[in-house]
């Protein structure tokens, strides 16, 4: 069945999602590396008051990514990306007056919330973008997270000192023009095929079908991703929680986790491009698995590192690792699950992640609290590889493993 598209909106742009996603990960990334920072030093909670705000945060940021799966399948994805950036805003903004004990607690988790429902439908939309490969599309989405993360943690680095509520102000403003670009430019049709009919989702367009819609299942091999995803943002977690305040206590100063995170970003905007091109020549578990093992061997040369060059040696490691596994995953599961369920495989792969962020920090509080930092390195380097090494298992074991 044919239905007119002529009088709707064009499909969206690469440009407005990669610059949608520069903003967001920009004011995230003035967030998340001084929540620790923040609780210690200013408000004198504990470590592990600390990690469990953190944790209920990547809960509620859990809960976010399987919303937003629904709503993208079920609902409307612009409007519910439009007043999920508004939830956001608020919660951001409010934290320029309202950043005290308890209060900081709760907008935190409401901004988590706001983050995880936009994750899931950004990556949701990115699998509707025309005229490229899904892989190829997440790769720029990758780069341009980077120059945002980067861009953050400057502004963190060099302006924490000046007060928690300035780098407040500035994300604010940062997710003002983000809403302005999702209202004028993500209004875009999202079409989803179920047999041999196509369906529209608009707020007028509906088409009858008698046909079965897929529903998304969770195979052993999306099964052994979700748990490699699991462990390599709980180990993640560490760099964005507990180094801060560990390169602190080894005598260096704030600025050089800033200029740490500055030389990551720098290192992925400058080879991602190789490094992808080498990953799309060949199938996703491949590079997934071969990324996993140089992210795991990282944590093992932590224990041993005093000086912030040999930080920032292991951190090179770890984004080499990264760089090979990370923009591969979701473009991976949205290429093994059907494209009618593209809402909710992107959750999946959110929620993951944000399981991987809720056991995190509360285990890295606990860790730090003890003083167990080595023990804390080497926990996560064997719990990566015997993931890995499962992941690995069930692909060799699966006879129907699809690959580019």
């Amino acid at each position: 069945m044919q239905i007119d598209l002529t009088d709707r909106p064009r499909p969206l742009n690469e440009k407005w999602l990669l610059f949608g996603t520069l903003l967001s990960n920009t004011g995230n990334s003035m967030i998340w590396p001084v929540t620790t920072l923040h609780m210690t030093g200013v408000l004198h909670q504990t470590f592990t008051t600390a990690g469990i705000v953190l944790m209920i945060g990547s809960i509620i940021s859990m809960i976010g990514s399987f919303v937003g799966g629904k709503l993208f399948d079920h609902w409307r994805p612009y409007e519910a990306l439009l007043i999920t950036s508004f939830i956001i805003l608020i919660a951001v903004s409010s934290l320029i007056v309202w950043n005290d004990w308890p209060a900081f607690a709760g907008l935190i988790w409401l901004a988590n919330f706001g983050m995880g429902v936009e994750q899931t439908l950004v990556n949701s939309f990115a699998t509707t973008v025309p005229g490229e490969k899904t892989r190829i599309v997440f790769n720029n989405m990758y780069i341009v997270l980077n120059i945002g993360v980067v861009l953050g943690t400057l502004a963190v680095g060099y302006l924490f000192d000046y007060g928690f509520s300035l780098l407040m102000i500035i994300s604010s403003v940062l997710y003002f023009f983000l809403m302005l670009i999702i209202a004028t430019k993500f209004n875009v049709p999202i079409a989803h095929v179920r047999g041999e009919t196509v369906i529209v989702d608009s707020a007028t367009a509906t088409v009858e079908t008698n046909q079965v819609r897929p529903t998304f299942r969770l195979t052993p091999l999306l099964v052994g991703i979700g748990a490699l995803l699991f462990i390599t943002y709980l180990s993640y977690m560490l760099w964005e929680t507990v180094m801060a305040p560990h390169m602190k206590a080894l005598g260096m100063p704030t600025r050089n986790y800033a200029d740490l995170w500055m030389i990551n970003g720098i290192t992925i905007i400058l080879l991602q491009k190789v490094v992808s091109g080498w990953a799309n020549k060949r199938p996703y578990q491949i590079s997934v698995i071969l990324g996993s093992l140089i992210f795991a061997s990282s944590f093992f040369f932590l224990m041993f590192v005093k000086e912030f060059w040999q930080i920032v040696l292991v951190f090179e490691l770890l984004t080499i690792g990264e760089m090979l596994q990370s923009p591969q995953v979701p473009a991976w599961v949205a290429k093994i699950t059907p494209k009618e369920v593209a809402g909710q495989a992107q959750g999946f792969v959110s929620m993951m992640i944000s399981s991987g962020r809720v056991i995190g920090p509360i285990y890295s509080g606990i860790m730090m609290d003890r003083g167990l930092m080595n023990m804390m390195f080497l926990s996560v380097f064997v719990m990566m590889l015997l993931i890995t090494a499962s992941l690995a298992w069930t692909i060799l074991k699966s006879k129907h493993v699809k690959t580019s």
